[in-house]
C-alpha cells in the first residue's frame, strides 16, 4: 500500500520550482500524491517567511493538517521553518521542521523518527549553505504549461525591511551547464514557456568562478534549443545594464515582460530601506525598457507603510509611479520582519493610513493595467492556450502577459500558441476571437 503524500506551496516561484522537485522525488520513491484537502500520511508545508502573513499562513496550513489525520507525518519546511523553528516546535505544529538546506534531504528526515511533542528539528546556519545543488524537475507539480527553472538562490543585498538573506543564505548560482540540462529536461516534457526565477535573479554568475553575467548566461543558453518563449521573472533595475539591454532585443523567445522592483518612489525611503539606486535612476530605466519594448509588460512591486513614511513621502511614491510606463503593480503593506534593521526603526504606518496607502496604489495599478489591455483591443496578439474555462472558453497568457480568453475546439492541446483578435478588455483580461493556431 502506497504512502499518500500531501503538498502545499506558500510564496515565490522558486519554492514552487523546489516544490515540483520534491514531490518528483517523493514520487519516485513510491509515494502517492494527493490534494492537501484529502485524508493523507504525510502533509508537508513549503513555507514563506517574507511577510508575517506568510508565516500566519503557514501556521494554518499545519493546523488543516493535523484536523485531517491527527496520525499524520506533518512537515513544515523552507524559510518559515528556518526563520521560526522554535515557535513552530513550541506550539505543537509539526513532526518534522526543516530548513532550506534540511529540506533537500526530504526523504532521509522523513525516516526520522518526530512527534508534535518532540518533533525532528533540523536547521542549519545559512551562513554556512554551500553550492546552489541542482535540483532537476521533469514536470511542474502544479500542472500548468509553464515551468518555472530555478537558476539561483540566496542573496546579498541586505535590504533593511527584508528577512530573505537571514533564511536563504548568501547569493548561489547554478552552473550554466547545469541550467542547459534542466532546460533540456522541460524541452523533452514539452514546455513551450520557461520562467528563469532566483531569489536574486540579476546575480547569477558573480560567485562563480570565474565570474560570470547573467547576459552571458541567456546568450549561452541562446546557442542551444529554446521554448517558443523564456520569460524572466524579476530583476533590478541596477542589472538592467547596457550590455543586457543591447543583447535583449535580439533574442525573439524572451517575453516582453520586465518585472522591476521599486518598493518606493521617494528618494528618503529608498536609502532607509537600503536600496541602492535614486527614483532618477530608476525612471531612466524603465523608461529605456520602454524605448526598446514598447508593447512590454513592466511591473513593479511597492512596499507601503515603511517606517517613517510620511504623507509627503507616499505621494512622492503616487506621483511618481503616475508618470511612469509600468502597466500593473505588486502592492505590499510593510510588515516588520525579526533581525531586519527595519523592524526597529520608529514610525511606523498602521491602521487606516496603511490601508488607504495600499489602496491608493491599487487602484493605480489596475487602471494602468486596464490601460494596458485596451492597447491591444483590434489587433493581433499571440497567446499560449493554458486551460479550459467555463463556458467553452480557453484562458492564455500572451508574451507580454496579458490575460486573454477565447472560444477553441475542446481539443485544442494545452500549450499551443494560437493567434487572437481582441475585441473587449474586462476585469479579467481581453477577450477575443481566435484566428489561427501558430505553427
Amino acid at each position: 500500500m502506497s504512502i499518500k503524500v500531501a503538498l502545499e506551496t506558500l510564496g515565490c516561484k522558486v519554492n514552487q520550482y523546489e516544490s515540483s522537485h520534491f514531490l518528483e522525488t517523493l514520487c519516485n520513491a513510491g509515494f502517492e500524491p494527493v490534494s492537501f484537502r484529502d485524508p493523507a500520511d504525510v502533509y508537508i508545508v513549503h513555507s514563506c517567511a517574507v511577510t508575517s502573513r506568510a508565516c500566519y499562513q503557514t501556521r494554518q496550513m499545519l493546523r488543516r493538517a493535523q484536523r485531517l489525520n491527527p496520525e499524520a507525518v506533518i512537515v513544515v519546511a523552507g524559510c518559515n521553518a528556518q526563520l521560526e523553528p522554535d515557535r513552530l516546535a513550541r506550539e505543537r505544529l509539526a513532526t518534522h521542521i526543516l530548513g532550506n538546506r534540511e529540506k533537500f534531504d526530504l526523504l532521509h528526515w522523513l525516516r526520522q523518527p518526530g512527534g508534535l511533542a518532540a518533533p525532528c528539528l533540523a536547521i542549519s546556519d545559512p551562513r554556512s549553505f554551500g553550492e546552489c545543488p541542482p535540483t532537476p524537475v521533469g514536470r511542474m507539480h502544479s500542472g500548468r504549461i509553464r515551468a518555472f527553472l530555478k537558476i539561483q538562490d540566496g542573496c546579498n543585498a541586505f535590504c533593511s525591511y527584508c528577512v530573505v538573506p537571514y533564511t536563504r543564505g548568501r547569493s548561489r548560482s547554478l552552473p550554466r551547464e547545469a541550467v542547459r540540462e534542466q532546460m533540456d529536461l522541460l524541452l523533452l516534457h514539452g514546455y513551450p514557456e520557461v520562467v528563469l526565477t532566483g531569489i536574486h535573479l540579476g546575480q547569477w554568475g558573480k560567485d562563480l568562478d570565474p565570474p560570470q553575467g547573467f547576459a552571458d548566461l541567456l546568450e549561452y543558453l541562446a546557442r542551444g534549443d529554446m521554448p517558443r518563449q523564456v520569460r524572466l521573472s524579476s530583476l533590478e533595475s541596477t542589472e538592467i545594464g547596457g550590455d543586457l539591454l543591447r543583447r535583449m532585443t535580439s533574442w525573439p523567445w524572451l517575453c516582453p515582460h520586465f518585472h522591476v522592483p521599486l518598493q518606493s518612489g521617494d528618494e528618503e525611503i529608498l536609502k532607509l530601506m537600503n536600496r541602492p539606486y535614486s527614483p532618477a535612476q530608476y525612471a531612466e530605466v524603465v523608461e529605456e525598457l520602454h524605448r526598446l519594448f514598447p508593447d512590454a509588460a513592466l511591473g513593479a512591486d511597492v512596499l507601503v507603510g515603511f517606517p517613517g513614511e510620511t504623507e509627503r513621502q507616499f505621494q512622492n511614491t503616487f506621483r511618481f509611479i503616475s508618470r511612469l510606463p509600468l502597466t500593473y503593480l505588486h502592492v505590499f503593506p510593510y510588515s516588520p520582519r525579526p533581525g531586519t534593521r527595519a523592524a526597529a526603526l520608529p514610525g511606523r504606518v498602521t491602521g487606516d493610513a496603511l490601508k488607504q496607502r495600499a489602496r491608493a496604489l491599487q487602484i493605480l495599478g489596475e487602471q494602468k493595467k486596464q490601460a494596458f489591455r485596451e492597447r491591444f483591443l483590434g489587433r493581433e496578439v499571440e497567446v499560449i492556450a493554458e486551460s479550459r474555462e467555463p463556458g467553452g472558453l480557453w484562458q492564455g497568457t500572451s508574451g507580454n502577459y496579458l490575460q486573454v480568453f477565447f472560444p477553441a475546439p475542446p481539443d485544442l492541446p494545452q500549450g499551443t500558441a494560437v493567434r487572437i483578435h481582441p475585441v473587449k478588455s474586462g476585469p479579467k483580461g481581453l477577450f477575443g476571437e481566435m484566428i489561427s493556431i501558430v505553427t
